[in-house]
């Protein structure tokens, strides 16, 4: 105490001086801030590296590189034909930029696929797959002649008359005529639409194995963990690359970007906006409340001047001696305002009191520290403490946290006993007479004239029935272990995410074992396949079709029947826009022939109906445009030439063994040592939490160093969990024995510590009634709930200890200072509750829960406690001398 009585005294003597070192010391830490400042975006970084299921991890990335911190291209195509030309346009364009793609993959779209891919259906399929194939032939090889919308529509009136001749038909007619119908439709009301060539000769049942409508396209981007958003470059330049190519709805594909590299981005850039939202908003709230709670622009400009001071040059000794900022450690800002400026207005608020009384400022400063310094001293010390129990933890995101906050709240400790005596000194504040009678801060404040006295039994009652009350359902408090929900969930990769998590085959929350060789990865694949959590296990060997001489006997004869398909010289010199439209006419002229005639199938007339009024239409809107015709021709034709080179590849499938298959897909389920990759499907959707659950602790105990994303995501959880758990134990623990040695006194350390665990069992009894489930955000919660309820505990503790009566305590500035400084804080906590990032809003909204129970216990409960149970010390003096003279 003496030597914080010393140091005030020291500051206001030399006031000048400390205030010129203040500005140098306060621009040299900004100097180095602004040329030092970096961020550690690497969020794998989060959790402790020494966690098992963390260096299980590490390994299998290390064994496969590739399938970390990946980038995922969905491509949705109205036909398989666009899907694979915007792939092939795309891998194209990603292989010519190895400055910002280390590699790319696309499953089940190399050249093996093409060509083998017939060797995945089953033998029932292939053989209806094959008579379809026969029964389109004619079409597609008189086609395959002229694949002009000229040639088309000719080869159409030819069929006709062939059919009204009784010549032979040409099967599928009425498929083919509401394709056209629909195609021709949808260019005369602006949409896209093409022609599904593979529905119509069977290339699209080879879809469910080499080329379907859907595709991926698996990307490594080059990361940039010095930057705020390390794959931000090459996921820009993606972007515009699929605009550049017209890769939209408009043109018949829709792209989709997620991934592990996205979402990571995403989260960087909603949590960056988040915070310079909620840290605007937090220093304007506290310039109004501290105008309304001081009363005194010197007060409150004293205040943020030292406030500032602090903030600047904690962020430099961070960068000093911790090094780059985190994701989380970066939160420090709002929690040095939130809290630090507590300890100013706790200050001020004294100051003023004792001016109230008359006293001098300089003697008023001296007051203070003598009056205050030890309960400020003690609460931040405790605050402290509440910061550095994270260190111990396993969360290493958190320690940054911990160690930065924990020494700030020293360094704000020092501010407001070093900056704001020496402001105070060279701007000081003219005291007003004495009064009579108590003195009253702020005659509005209900607080102050809320007579507790009077209710102290009952408040004291219906607080413990409500914590009885709220201990069971506690107990039933929920924690989300998911990050995705801390994203907001319209951004790009949470939304295309979700839509692939709906579908078993596509979920990207996949478990991966790795085994010793390719043949004990078998052996536990089909472990885990009898597994129910399980749908399917994937090993290299699983890519060597079964029943193989079946079905290539199949394909032989297939062979046999249907000569390779081609497309003639005529593809590359398409007729003119004139010509498309005389041949329509004429087409147009063949069809209101066939819907007239009698005896014609009933669906046939129906579609070719349709169609013939789609081409009248289409004609009258369109005449004297020839480039719309042109454009006709490429939405009917464009599909063709893809489905028919796959349709030849896959014909000319091979036997396939573990030798023949490429090196592309080895190499992600053999490692170069030799190392064998299982990849684990989920059975069930794991949007639920007890899904993965399930599944991780099913898959853990056939493979026990099993690893993946719902590993990570389960074990995390419980690693974050236990971390919380400790350090809420940690700093119980040791801010008991603070108050033990500071107060001495068994009974005061009850009376401090009693609101506060109230407050925690209010907390979060209220987040279940709310629904609020803890996260991997708002978790800290609890330790730093300690801290404030600690801190503003032992503020009315102090002064009570000091000799004044409950009944005085009530009326001095200590509650209003409480009041105020809660509310203050609650205003920073509040800007993060409405942020745009998800997990921010959720620490900011559980904080501001936190904090009001606090206010309650504190300013509410306490009062009643020290009332109704225990006599202030002169109060025990003055009965001690009464029952002497007695």
């Amino acid at each position: 105490m003496k030597q914080l009585i010393w140091l005030v005294e020291a500051c206001c003597r030399h006031a000048r001086s400390v205030l010129v070192l203040t500005l140098i010391v306060t621009f040299a830490a900004l100097y180095y801030t602004t040329t030092h400042f970096s961020m550690d975006t690497d969020t794998s970084g989060i959790l402790s590296d020494n966690l098992p299921f963390q260096r299980l991890e590490h390994s299998y990335h290390q064994a496969f590189p590739q399938t970390r911190d990946t980038l995922v291209v969905v491509i949705n195509g109205d036909t398989s034909a666009l899907t694979a030309q915007a792939l092939k346009q795309l891998e194209v364009w990603v292989n010519s930029h190895p400055d910002e793609f280390t590699g790319s993959y696309s499953p089940g779209n190399d050249e093996f696929f093409h060509r083998n891919g017939l060797l995945f259906l089953d033998p029932d399929a292939l053989q209806k797959l094959s008579s379809r194939i026969i029964m389109a032939q004619p079409l597609i090889a008189r086609l395959g002649l002229d694949p002009t919308l000229h040639g088309l529509f000719n080869l159409l009136d030819t069929a006709i008359q062939q059919g009204q001749a009784g010549g032979q038909q040409i099967m599928g007619l009425t498929n083919l005529f509401n394709q056209l119908t629909e195609t021709v439709q949808a260019q005369e009301q602006g949409r896209f639409q093409d022609v599904r060539w593979g529905a119509i000769i069977g290339g699209e049942s080879v879809s469910s194995s080499s080329q379907d409508r859907q595709q991926f396209l698996i990307l490594n981007p080059r990361l940039n963990h010095h930057s705020m958003q390390p794959a931000a470059g090459p996921i820009h330049d993606l972007r515009v690359e699929i605009g550049r190519l017209h890769l939209d709805a408009a043109h018949g594909v829709q792209i989709g970007l997620t991934g592990g590299a996205l979402l990571d981005s995403e989260q960087i850039e909603t949590v960056s906006k988040g915070a310079a939202m909620a840290l605007t908003l937090t220093l304007g709230f506290e310039v109004l409340l501290l105008l309304f709670a001081l009363r005194s622009i010197r007060l409150v400009i004293s205040v943020l001047a030292s406030l500032l001071s602090g903030m600047i040059l904690t962020t430099a000794l961070a960068l000093i001696f911790i090094g780059p900022f985190n994701l989380l450690s970066i939160a420090f800002a709002i929690l040095f305002i939130g809290l630090g400026v507590d300890l100013g207005i706790q200050f001020c608020l004294r100051y003023k009191e004792e001016l109230h009384k008359g006293v001098a400022y300089h003697l008023a400063l001296r007051r203070v520290a003598a009056g205050l310094g030890g309960a400020l001293s003690l609460a931040t010390v405790a605050a402290a403490i509440s910061f550095f129990s994270f260190v111990p933890t396993k969360y290493a995101g958190m320690i940054d946290l911990g160690m930065i906050s924990g020494t700030s709240m020293f360094i704000a400790l020092l501010a407001t006993f070093t900056i704001l005596p020496a402001l105070l000194t060279l701007w000081p504040l003219k005291g007003r007479p004495a009064q009579q009678g108590v003195i009253r801060m702020h005659s509005s404040l209900p607080i102050e004239r809320h007579p507790i006295h009077l209710y102290g039994r009952w408040i004291l009652g219906v607080s413990f029935i409500l914590c009885l009350a709220g201990i069971p359902l506690a107990a039933h408090v929920r924690f989300d272990f998911n990050p995705l929900n801390m994203i907001s969930p319209d951004s790009e990769g949470v939304r295309v995410f979700h839509q692939l998590l709906s579908e078993r085959n596509t979920t990207p929350y996949r478990i991966e074992a790795v085994t010793s060789s390719l043949s004990s990865a078998k052996q536990m694949a089909s472990r885990l396949e009898r597994i129910p959590e399980v749908s399917q296990a994937i090993t290299l060997a699983s890519f060597v079709p079964a029943r193989q001489q079946e079905k290539l006997a199949v394909m032989q004869n297939l062979r046999l029947l249907v000569p390779p398909f081609f497309l003639g010289a005529q593809a590359s010199t398409p007729a003119s826009g004139a010509d498309q439209a005389s041949a329509m006419m004429q087409f147009e002229s063949r069809l209101r022939d066939l819907v007239s005639e009698k005896g014609v199938d009933p669906e046939l007339r129906h579609s070719a109906t349709s169609l013939m009024v789609a081409l009248h239409h289409f004609q009258v809107r369109f005449k004297g445009r020839p480039q719309s015709f042109i454009e006709l021709q490429r939405r009917i034709m464009g599909g063709l030439k893809v489905e028919l080179e796959n349709l030849n590849a896959a014909l000319n499938a091979g036997p396939v063994t573990l030798a023949s298959l490429p090196e592309s897909l080895r190499s992600r389920y053999i490692s170069p040592d030799g190392q064998a990759r299982v990849e684990v499907f989920p059975r069930e959707n794991m949007g639920s939490e007890s899904a993965m659950r399930r599944f991780v602790t099913a898959v853990q105990a056939v493979a026990p160093e099993a690893v993946g994303t719902p590993v990570m995501l389960v074990e995390g959880g419980k690693a974050v969990a236990d971390a919380f758990h400790e350090a809420t134990v940690i700093a119980l623990a040791l801010i008991v024995c603070l108050l033990l040695v500071a107060l001495r006194r068994g009974i005061d350390v009850v009376l401090v510590m009693v609101p506060l665990l109230l407050a925690s069992v209010y907390t979060v009894a209220a987040m279940v009634l709310l629904g609020w489930p803890f996260n991997l955000g708002n978790i800290i919660v609890l330790p730093l709930l300690i801290g404030l309820g600690v801190a503003f505990a032992i503020y009315l503790v102090a002064r009570w200890r000091q000799g004044v009566t409950i009944a005085h305590l009530l009326q001095t500035s200590t509650p209003v200072a409480i009041f105020f400084s809660g509310v203050t804080t609650l205003s920073s906590f509040g800007s993060m509750a409405i942020s745009s990032d998800p997990g921010m809003a959720s620490l900011g909204k559980t904080l501001t829960l936190a904090l009001l129970m606090i206010l309650l216990c504190v300013l509410i409960v306490l009062p009643a406690l020290l009332m109704l149970f225990t006599p202030s010390p002169k109060e025990e003096i003055h009965d001690t001398e009464k029952h002497n003279q007695v």
